[in-house]
């Protein structure tokens, strides 16, 4: 009996904050994971839209993941289906907290759409996108 209430205590303490949560559904259609690698890497995975009706709750789940862990954060946006207005400003407000907060934020995988509205508005340095290391690809724009 006293091993399960143990147990209980730490899962208490892991919803505390000390841990993003693996899976969060957002209102609407928007799904956001956390990954942190053995190098401290974070990655946080966006599957669906982001838009007015998920965006500040996105902005929320990206800024606790960048006070948790800090280095490099990378937004992995290869699943977004969709992005309004909302939701690239909220992308551009979680950029500007991890440069305040001593991190650097890196968009991974972006769809040609995203790409295309990040240009015609001007925040391609403020949501660079990752490039791996690979041979070959370097130098490819």
């Amino acid at each position: 009996m006293g091993h399960s209430a143990s147990g209980t205590a730490a899962g208490e303490a892991r919803r505390a904050g000390q841990q993003p949560p693996g899976n969060v559904r957002l209102a609407g259609m928007l799904t956001l994971s956390c990954l942190i690698s053995p190098t401290g890497q974070t990655t946080v995975t966006f599957a669906g839209e982001l838009d007015y009706a998920s965006a500040d709750q996105a902005y929320e789940y990206v800024r606790g993941a960048i006070d948790a862990h800090g280095g490099q954060i990378l937004l992995d946006v290869a699943g977004l289906s969709f992005c309004d207005a909302r939701g690239l400003g909220a992308l551009a407000r979680m950029s500007r907290h991890a440069g305040q907060a001593g991190s650097s934020l890196h968009l991974v995988a972006p769809p040609p759409q995203l790409m295309k509205i990040i240009r015609i508005t001007g925040l391609e340095d403020k949501l660079p996108v990752h490039r791996e290391d690979q041979p070959g690809q370097a130098n490819v724009a």
